[in-house]
């Protein structure tokens, strides 16, 4: 398994991947997407320039993605936060060491951008069905939940 800087070469894998990850969700209306492609690949532009996009390779094939984001909070722009937008491997690479390897690639990339001050803070986001990952134990701390109302 190999991590490394997604290139524009791997923008079909990181959209199949992206497909997956919106069947697997648990909200309805992002399955089965039907994406407008040329706003996929400017949301992919912009985060390849300005924010983290990894790959995960095995036997060179693309196999796992993290994206994340950098921007201004909400309330305080000039508070700079590094966000995890979609964190995926796929089904039959789970179990195996490409999903610790991107998170721990994102880990050293966030610290090192929080050290040279380019960012306040990283986070990440799990699915309410993901599996529990110890993350308490390897430094992360839960700060909010998200609910979704289904009446």
């Amino acid at each position: 398994m190999k991590v490394r800087n997604a290139q524009i070469q791997d923008y079909d894998d990181i959209k199949r991947l992206m497909i997956d990850f919106a069947n697997f969700n648990p909200v309805e209306d992002l399955q089965n997407p039907q994406y407008d492609y040329n706003h996929v690949n400017r949301v992919i532009d912009h985060i390849l320039k300005t924010g983290i996009a990894l790959v995960v390779e095995h036997d060179r094939r693309v196999v796992g993605m993290l994206l994340a984001t950098i921007q201004g909070d909400f309330w305080l722009p000039h508070v700079k936060r590094m966000t995890e937008v979609a964190w995926w491997v796929e089904e039959e690479f789970r179990g195996t060491s490409a999903g610790a390897r991107l998170l721990n690639r994102y880990v050293a990339i966030g610290i090192e951008a929080k050290d040279k001050g380019h960012i306040t803070s990283f986070t990440l986001t799990t699915l309410a069905s993901t599996p529990d990952l110890k993350l308490q134990e390897r430094g992360w701390e839960a700060i909010d939940y998200n609910w979704l109302y289904r009446g």
